[in-house]
């Protein structure tokens, strides 16, 4: 069984969890051994811009992982959702992919002047991730870290004798000052499926999406540029390619007491915006591999 050690490049630590640093100028990201969850993005002006529960789930360091002992969700950063986003479909929730070990491949960095650093990660199909769902299959997550971006990669491949079929996301916590001065531009006239209400389909008719409780939505072929307005400006363009659809959540005051791993007032600092695959499954061939990137920009 799986067991998080004290040695290797995961040798850091972030709220009792191993992960790895990258550094490129004076921005830094961390990256935690389960999940090759990225944790934590401190801009190059030292402003952290995603959001990490205090009181966050996760295998702490000496844990053991394995096919009955999935490790605990962490609440933040960018969970990879694989092979299922959400609950659509007979899985455990958003998959397994950010409740296992993944593997450190490869982590470098341009000469100085830095202009960019980079850290990739592997997952690859075992007893345990067959005791849940049957298929061969690798996934590669790619992060690249500059200054001012920062841009995460993930890509499938089927290495079985049929086709397979998946959901999944980037599901990015972004920390924000205050949600009831935060907005989402770029979504107006996508429709949407809203969890909220049986994912019933409408229509985004608001320039600018706001939250003042509850959302949930699934946001079908929408632009590919976003951009987050914090009182009034905009503060970071989030771009994807290869996923579908656009996911943004926030639980809202009354949900958010519902959660043992997330403090009840903390809605207020956090929004997703999640790249993610979730109106329909993809389908992958054997042979082939299937990419998808979100890339966030300091503005």
């Amino acid at each position: 069984m799986p067991t998080l050690h004290d040695d290797g490049p995961f040798r850091d630590e972030l709220f009792d969890l191993p992960c790895l640093l990258l550094s490129c100028g004076d921005s830094q990201a961390a990256i935690a051994h389960q999940g090759a969850q990225v944790l934590s993005w401190r801009d190059a002006r030292g402003r952290e811009r995603l959001y990490l529960s205090p009181q966050t789930g996760g295998a702490p360091r000496g844990a053991s992982i394995g096919v009955t002992s999935l490790a605990p969700a962490i609440r933040g950063g960018i969970p990879v959702c694989f092979p299922q986003f959400s609950g659509r479909g007979s899985l455990p929730k958003h998959g397994f992919a950010r409740a296992v070990l993944w593997t450190a491949d490869k982590v470098s960095g341009d000469t100085f002047p830095a202009q960019s650093s980079t850290a990739s990660f592997t997952l690859r199909d075992d007893a345990c991730t067959r005791a849940i769902w049957p298929e061969s299959f690798s996934a590669q997550l790619s992060v690249l870290l500059a200054p001012e971006r920062l841009s995460v990669t993930l890509t499938l491949t089927n290495h079985g004798d049929s086709p397979w079929s998946f959901s999944g996301a980037l599901h990015t916590y972004l920390r924000v000052r205050d949600i009831m001065q935060t907005a989402l531009a770029g979504l107006q006239d996508t429709r949407y499926q809203d969890a909220t209400a049986a994912n019933v389909e409408m229509l985004e008719r608001a320039p600018l999406l706001t939250v003042s409780g509850e959302l949930d939505r699934v946001y079908l072929s929408p632009p590919k540029s976003l951009q987050l307005l914090e009182d009034g400006q905009a503060s970071l363009r989030i771009e994807q390619t290869g996923f579908e659809d656009t996911v943004v959540w926030n639980p809202g005051p009354a949900l958010a007491q519902n959660f043992k791993d997330f403090p009840d007032e903390d809605w207020r600092h956090m929004l997703c915006v999640e790249a993610a695959c979730a109106g329909r499954p993809v389908v992958i061939q054997p042979g082939a591999s299937w990419i998808g990137s979100q890339v966030l920009t300091m503005l």
